[in-house]
């Protein structure tokens, strides 16, 4: 019998367990925290847990039967269809607890997740992977992520085919969950005996939690653990993020916190007036941490405040996210005025926001008004993060990343040689127009350069080959401008797929026409031929020059290119196309 179990890490820092001296007694606090806490039915004894000893591994079983509830089914029926039958259910749960040297791990079933919740180390999974990546050779399915800049709040992005973990944009995210294929030197490593065929590679799910991703039995969980006891000896990579997560909870206490309430304070005088007022604005994104989907489809919200019984209750219903945070405040400066910081920060704690959908009684998601902040601020002269109930800083090593991600893409997706033959000398060619046009009358070469149609240019240069079609965006210079240049890419990219999706192809239509009236060289082309180009593999690539006064390969002296914003916008536009349309390849033209 195998099962496909989850394996959480219980920390043992959290603020109920770090007093206590054994394991035994932490896996009790845990099981009686939880009893109380969920309101569980149950005997539970210290003594009655089971638990065996394997090779100095001691596991602990926790049994247990969920509360009986009625399904929704009873509702949705007709009476005279339901009639007497019994619709109650009762699910079988249970904590396995695995005690090693130094840790202590658990795998869960049934309705297990909200009692073990509290105390799990929520980067587990995380930071196992980030001792055994391999960015260049692991194989991304999927990836959940928050943003810590940008519009985009959260995102769950599914990869086809060979797409690396190297190809997918961290800046400015914090990775959640991870699906990915591990390289084949790191699964003969460390997971040999999971492995059904010589060239087998493992497939793993990390985030909260580590998870191999097929059927295991219990002597293979157990060879799991003792590996992960090896991995853990591993220094950890910084790859996976360009941001760190704060651990010391003395300076999340006596710094982040209270800085948070500070500027969430200082922010009253904005309450109803953020259009007009910048005053000591305080900037934040507002989601619920657990599930951002649910938060944001939701049609109403309920504002609920502590009682003095210790119980909640309601102060106000809002439809609309964006006026939850300043109805908030606005409750705490009714209750206690503008000028009591210690009950404004009592009040903020003690709220919970409730999210209803399809008006369910039941709601979606509920959680702490608090863990719905993300914001950016800084502490001690350095920027921190609070992104999900985490505090970050950035890595140090930022702008090695951007650079080693920017040599990478230019080495590993290289356009053909011969693919712009011609030289771009500044002083004898000033523009890029001029530059473009020298290949009008080459044969395989259509210059599209200045032609819009339906809004969009889209390339600078066509070629083409038997099998293939190159759409070619030309910017001199590995600069600032280059923000332009892959904006451009991207653009001409989504607008051709849409295109193409269609029966009629309208744009190529109006583009051949376009490049007729403007006489431009169309390579002796009919409508239909032109069109058929279309039907050939598509790849889009990027061209640009040295800008320095040698002319330097980018690739080979990315230090002397200082353009922070040319190495990320490169290895954005390179990412989204990799996931989202086609391939895109670089090409330096050379200025002599």
């Amino acid at each position: 019998m195998t099962q496909n179990p989850k394996i959480y890490r219980i920390d043992q820092k959290q603020r109920i367990l770090k007093d206590l001296k054994d394991a035994e007694s932490i896996i009790v606090k845990v099981i009686t925290t939880s009893i109380k806490v969920l309101g569980i039915k149950s005997d539970f004894k210290a003594e009655n847990l089971k638990s065996i000893t394997k090779e100095n591994f001691t596991y602990y079983l926790y049994l247990f039967n969920s509360k009986e509830f009625v399904s929704d089914w009873h509702e949705f029926l007709p009476h005279n269809l339901r009639d007497d039958e019994n619709f109650s259910q009762q699910k079988l749960s249970l904590i396995l607890f695995i005690v090693t040297e130094y840790d202590i791990f658990c795998v869960i079933g049934g309705n297990a997740y909200q009692m073990i919740l509290p105390f799990i180390d929520h980067s587990f999974g995380l930071n196992v992977y980030a001792r055994i990546m391999k960015p260049e050779l692991d194989e991304l399915a999927s990836i959940k992520s928050r943003g810590i800049t940008g519009a985009v709040a959260g995102q769950n992005q599914q990869f086809r085919g060979n797409y690396r973990i190297i190809d997918f944009i961290k800046f400015g995210k914090v990775p959640q969950e991870i699906h990915l294929k591990l390289s084949q030197e790191i699964t003969d490593l460390h997971f040999n005996f999971l492995k059904s065929k010589p060239n087998d590679r493992i497939q793993v799910f990390v985030g909260k939690a580590f998870k191999i991703k097929k059927g295991v039995d219990f002597e293979s969980l157990h060879k799991i653990i003792i590996e992960l006891g090896y991995i853990s000896e591993l220094v950890p990579s910084d790859y996976l993020s360009s941001y760190q997560e704060i651990t010391d909870n003395v300076f999340i206490d006596n710094f982040c916190k209270p800085e948070l309430i500070k500027r969430m304070y200082n922010d009253i005088g904005n309450v109803g007036n953020r259009n007009l007022s910048p005053h000591n604005k305080f900037e934040y994104d507002f989601a619920n941490p657990n599930n951002i989907e649910k938060f944001y489809e939701a049609d109403e919200y309920k504002l609920k405040e502590k009682t003095e019984g210790g119980g909640y209750v309601m102060f106000k219903k809002v439809n609309d996210k964006t006026e939850i945070y300043d109805a908030v405040l606005s409750r705490a400066v009714e209750k206690y005025g503008d000028n009591d910081l210690f009950n404004f920060k009592i009040f903020l704690q003690g709220v919970r926001i409730s999210c209803y959908q399809n008006n369910n009684k039941k709601s979606t998601v509920t959680s702490g008004f608090l863990f719905h902040i993300s914001t950016e601020f800084p502490v001690q002269g350095k920027p921190v993060f609070l992104i999900d109930t985490k505090w970050y800083i950035l890595r140090d090593s930022f702008i090695n990343d951007l650079k080693i991600n920017t040599v990478h893409i230019l080495k590993t997706y290289p356009a053909p040689k011969h693919i712009l033959k011609l030289s771009w000398n500044k002083q004898l060619i000033n523009t890029e127009k001029q530059y473009n046009l020298q290949y009008n009358n080459i044969p395989n070469y259509i210059v599209i350069d200045t032609i819009i149609t339906d809004g969009v240019e889209l390339c600078d240069i066509l070629n083409y080959d038997d099998s293939n079609i190159y759409l070619i965006h030309v910017k001199y210079g590995f600069s600032s401008n280059m923000r332009e240049l892959t904006n451009q890419v991207t653009i001409a990219a989504r607008r051709l797929k849409d295109a193409l999706g269609t029966k009629e192809k309208n744009i190529l239509d109006k583009l051949y026409n376009s490049l007729v009236k403007k006489q431009h060289n169309i390579d002796g082309l009919s409508l239909e031929e032109f069109k058929n180009l279309f039907n050939r593999k598509i790849t889009f690539v990027l061209a640009f020059t040295s800008q320095l006064k040698v002319d330097l390969k980018v690739e080979s002296h990315i230090d002397k290119f200082e353009s922070n914003i040319a190495r990320f916008s490169l290895i954005q536009c390179s990412s989204e196309m990799r996931a989202n349309y086609y391939d895109m390849l670089t090409f330096q033209i050379n200025r002599e």
